[in-house]
């Protein structure tokens, strides 16, 4: 191999190498950012949230499914980091479940939520966020911009990281 060669191969293995760990870094998320989609106006519990209402500080809007596993098992860490968070950003969910509100409803009580959670029953806001999967997690900043992408479920620390990102 050539002396030329061998830079060249060195230079892809270390574009590669920060591919990979730049992936690593980011836990799966994208961190490319855009205006938020509105929200659905359907609450299945909790307050009205809006756009309007989430600017000034970050927020992380999750989106779900009652039927979904990965959902359930994440369901707990949303808890967990909702109580945790005070005042420094706002959690709200989004049920894209489709099925019947009562078996959201129901969902959301054994889940122990709190914060708010609104239907996206005709699915069509899930498709203005462009989600791939459930669960999802948008990261949006003060200005209601998405920041941050997660999918699949999520772990507190997780959040908190996307979170800290956000500020």
């Amino acid at each position: 191999m050539t002396r030329g060669r061998a830079i060249g191969l060195g230079a892809v293995v270390c574009v590669i190498g920060g591919l990979v760990a730049a992936e690593l870094l980011t836990a799966g998320g994208s961190t490319s950012s855009r205006p938020a989609p509105a929200l659905p106006r359907e609450v299945l519990a909790g307050s009205r949230a809006d756009l309007a209402s989430l600017r000034g500080k970050p927020a992380l809007i999750n989106f779900w499914a009652s039927w979904c596993k990965p959902c359930k098992e994440e369901a707990p860490e949303l808890k967990r980091f909702d109580n945790s968070l005070g005042n420094r950003a706002t959690l709200v969910g989004v049920d894209t479940g489709g099925d019947d509100p009562d078996s959201a409803r129901e969902f959301i009580a054994d889940s122990g939520w709190r914060y708010p959670i609104l239907r996206d029953s005709s699915q069509s806001v899930r498709t203005a966020y462009g989600m791939n999967g459930l669960p999802t997690t948008f990261v949006l900043d003060a200005n209601g911009d998405i920041v941050r992408t997660l999918q699949g479920p999520q772990t507190a620390a997780t959040l908190r990281q996307a979170l800290a990102a956000a500020q």
